[in-house]
């Protein structure tokens, strides 16, 4: 997958970025991420079955944790064309940076724990995720900041 290698990028830009550079105590600070998803024709109802029973259902328990303070999902009301297009929009404001970018190692250990006991079948999970993914056209990831 894309997103080691991008949570990697991010956090070695994290230390470049002014507001951070003025305050140290930011990068460990709350941080939102929004997750695109373009979902192939004709498998949106797929697609959200598995996503709400699974990927939100683990975002919710980490919030339940104290580790994500926020967690949206939202769909636009009319439709959108070409290369522009995005089916579902999940909005995660996370408690500290590094979790939202994939470098907090209590975070991960809390999901990997929290998955394994509210989906014991590893082997029915994972194919659930990839029969999500086969849904998928495309997806993407944007970390934000606040506008200066």
């Amino acid at each position: 997958m894309r997103f080691p290698i991008a949570a990697a990028l991010l956090l070695s830009l994290l230390p470049l970025s002014p507001a951070m550079a003025q305050d140290s105590t930011a990068a460990d600070g709350p941080l939102k991420v929004e997750n695109y998803y373009r979902v192939k024709w004709g498998g949106m109802g797929e697609f959200l079955r598995v996503y709400h029973k699974q990927h939100e259902a683990l975002l919710r328990e980490m919030m339940r944790q104290g580790y994500i303070m926020q967690v949206t999902v939202e769909m636009p009301f009319t439709h959108m064309g070409g290369g522009t297009r995005w089916d579902v929009r999940t909005t995660i404001v996370y408690t500290h940076g590094a979790d939202g970018v994939g470098a907090g190692a209590a975070y991960k250990a809390a999901m990997a724990a929290a998955r394994a006991r509210m989906f014991p079948d590893k082997a029915a999970f994972d194919a659930e995720e990839a029969r999500r993914g086969a849904m998928t056209e495309d997806h993407w990831d944007v970390v934000l900041e606040p506008a200066p």
